[in-house]
């Protein structure tokens, strides 16, 4: 089973299908408008609204992109809020606007509990250089801190062929693409938790419902 179908396999269709109304009002798109999006009818997205299809992954992932948003949202999942170009860039990578995007995009990153980095600053008198760097321990007991590290070492062999004009910037995009596709299954340990945390609370209200059922059919019979 992937990743994917892991988380998909703790939410119902009935939560599903509130949280894809909710970023479909936010969004202020009509069912209707979903619809012809997606080349389905309008019957078909009330159906998903009220919970009465089951989704896969790749349903929800399409539905996702035609609403622009993460397909963790869709989930009730929060996602860092960092914004994508426009969702007809066959890229969609992540666009940075000003110097505080990438400072932000720092904060976030050094939050990730499966990474560890080391940051480090030199500058005159101390040292003839002014440098600062973000580096990574490839022996580390983080979690991806290994993968991280072979990564970084293929980009930088692709970015010296493509100096060297060894390799087209084409196929340097491509390469990029599929880099990005590889390791978009390897999921941080906080995502889980979160999922397994959200169902529990889902089925400790579900045990509360039941008990105030239960109460009720007593009283009726007293």
């Amino acid at each position: 089973m992937s990743s994917d179908a892991y988380k998909m396999q703790h939410f119902s269709a009935t939560d599903i299908g509130k949280c894809i109304q909710a970023a479909r009002k936010d969004k202020k798109v009509s069912q209707k408008e979903l619809a012809d999006r997606l080349n389905k009818s309008e019957r078909t997205i009330q159906k998903y609204e009220a919970g009465e299809i089951d989704f896969s992954v790749s349903t929800i992932k399409e539905i996702a992109n035609e609403l622009d948003i993460p397909w963790q949202e869709l989930l009730g999942i929060e996602t860092p809020t960092i914004s994508l170009v426009d969702r007809n860039d066959p890229d969609r990578y992540y666009k940075f606007d000003t110097l505080g995007d990438v400072i932000n995009a720092l904060f976030e990153i050094t939050k990730i509990k499966d990474l560890s980095f080391g940051i480090s600053n030199t500058k005159p008198p101390e040292d003839p250089n002014w440098t600062s760097s973000l580096t990574v321990d490839g022996k580390a007991d983080a979690k991806y801190n290994t993968d991280l590290c072979l990564f970084m070492e293929n980009w930088m062999n692709k970015l010296k062929l493509v100096q060297s004009q060894r390799m087209t910037e084409e196929n340097f995009s491509d390469w990029k693409k599929e880099m990005i596709a590889y390791y978009s299954d390897s999921y941080f340990s906080n995502m889980s938790a979160q999922i397994m945390k959200e169902k529990r609370e889902r089925e400790g209200k579900k045990d509360i419902s039941m008990k105030k059922i239960h109460i009720v059919k007593v009283d009726n019979e007293n």
